[in-house]
């Protein structure tokens, strides 16, 4: 048994364990998708949002195992890897993107009079990883049991997470122009969102 299916079993055991916050708190997240208001929503619920958070952390190893698993980030040099060192490198690949969002946050001043919204706007993040993660699983779920060919499961995928992380950037659009002007707000999209993922997009296409 590889490592990759024995991290698969731990994943299913242990969101059977998580099944209760999951219930929980996946009609909320799911709101996030139709409404901002939702998202705020949820940041101002203490338990809502430590489940969004537990969800979050548990959905990072699964998504990793899909994204491995059909492939989806593919730089050339990765493109004979085995299994296992293909799953090690995307999750150091995950953890560098969240590490590199994290220092551009650092280094981004919040609004001065908003700093609860701008917040709010961060942590819907969360939210719509855990939309993706979900989505992107149950996609890959339904693929292998219709019998879809891998590459088109792989277009299938790539286009899921796509669009919920343009809906992601939309919501927080809409969170941020509460406390930014249009125009500020843009700046921050632009610092915190699209340029840790344009340097991720890049790596794929040029390493």
């Amino acid at each position: 048994m590889e490592l990759t299916d024995i991290l698969a079993a731990v994943c299913v055991i242990t969101g059977i364990l998580m099944l209760g916050r999951i219930v929980n708190v996946l009609p909320s997240v799911s709101a996030c998708a139709l409404r901002w208001k939702e998202c705020m929503n949820l940041e101002n619920s203490v338990k809502l949002s430590s489940d969004r958070n537990a969800l979050c952390i548990f959905l990072i190893l699964p998504f990793c195992l899909a994204v491995s698993g059909y492939r989806l980030y593919s730089p050339d040099f990765l493109e004979f890897a085995e299994d296992t060192i293909y799953f090690a490198c995307i999750c150091a690949v995950f953890a560098g993107y969240c590490l590199l969002r994290v220092l551009i946050l650092l280094s981004v001043r919040p609004p001065k009079h908003g700093e609860k919204i701008f917040r709010s706007a961060r942590k819907t993040t969360y939210s719509f990883f855990c939309l993706m993660a979900l989505l992107t699983l149950a996609c890959a779920g339904i693929c292998a049991f219709a019998g879809v060919s891998d590459e088109l499961s792989r277009t299938i995928m790539l286009y899921l997470i796509l669009a919920v992380y343009l809906l992601c950037i939309f919501r927080k659009l809409q969170i941020l122009r509460n406390c930014c002007s249009f125009l500020t707000s843009i700046l921050y999209l632009c610092a915190l969102e699209i340029l840790p993922s344009v340097i991720l997009v890049l790596s794929a296409v040029f390493l």
